[in-house]
């Protein structure tokens, strides 16, 4: 039985696919492009925009799809996911596990917004699901703050205090895996994913000082600020005021803080400095 892994080659799509393979249980991608998607594992057009592409992962012969793994990159996929959703029941599969988000305003329930309406609507028709609920990923340290630390040895964002416990792909993917092979392993059905420690984003600074041997510097910069930041790199405007809203909300609150001690909370392995030393090599001057 094969799991479809949505939204192409991601992050953690493709750290899912390599433990799914090593476990031998054959692996499905769907994909926008086709870019990125690993040589060996099979791939199908599937674009959520396009309601056509929709067939194509339940027509590849030689996999029965009874789990799948969903990626989206709209900032409100709800339109794209129902019929996609009521599709795949349609065709026999079990399990949905959705990559969600861990903040209050994707709580299961009528006030979610983007990925929480998805898994809002999983839950409303008594489907067999996961939602997978981490906080910032310690990726971004390389894909939203990367360029400048190679290029300034700076990074820039609001967070001059917040403590956040960051969480690495292999974490989520190893979450994603528990999902669809033994949930047992999970806390809930709707588990808040976060890294193993607080850390703030000075301290980040100081960490990768120490592991790549030059002076890297935080700069905390306004909310506006960082609106017009996201604007510049193509992420639409709705999206980017709300990422830049929880990043102040991560700020004036300490959600990161809390979410450590809620019970709903799975706590994954690689610490941030860790992940920092593992992947020095990405912070190597331009």
């Amino acid at each position: 039985m094969t799991t479809l892994i949505t939204g192409g080659a991601s992050q953690t799509g493709l750290a899912l696919a390599a433990l799914l393979q090593t476990e031998g249980i054959p692996v499905l991608f769907g994909s926008r492009s086709g870019r990125g998607v690993p040589a060996g594992i099979p791939s199908v057009k599937l674009d959520f925009t396009d309601p056509s592409t929709f067939e194509a992962p339940f027509s590849v012969e030689g996999h029965k799809i009874n789990s799948v793994y969903l990626v989206f990159a709209e900032f409100d996929p709800f339109p794209f996911a129902k019929p996609f959703i009521d599709l795949a029941v349609e065709k026999g599969v079990g399990r949905f596990v959705i990559l969600s988000a861990g903040g209050r305003r994707t709580e299961k329930g009528p006030d979610s917004i983007g990925m929480g309406k998805v898994h809002t609507y999983l839950d409303e028709k008594g489907l067999d699901y996961v939602s997978l609920r981490p906080i910032w990923f310690t990726e971004n340290l390389s894909r939203n703050y990367g360029y400048g630390i190679k290029q300034y040895n700076s990074f820039q964002n609001t967070m001059s205090k917040a403590r956040v416990p960051l969480i690495a792909v292999e974490d989520i993917a190893q979450a994603a895996f528990y999902a669809i092979t033994d949930i047992s392993k999970l806390p809930n059905r709707e588990p808040i994913l976060v890294g193993p420690e607080l850390v703030s984003y000075p301290e980040i600074a100081a960490i990768l000082t120490e592991t790549l041997g030059r002076q890297i510097t935080h700069i905390t910069i306004s909310q506006d600020e960082l609106v017009k930041k996201y604007q510049t790199y193509g992420i639409p405007d709705a999206l980017a005021r709300y990422l830049a809203e929880i990043e102040g909300e991560e700020e004036a609150m300490g959600v990161g803080e809390a979410l450590m001690k809620d019970p709903r909370t799975l706590v994954g392995k690689l610490g941030v400095r860790d992940w920092i030393v593992k992947h020095k090599e990405e912070f190597a001057p331009a």
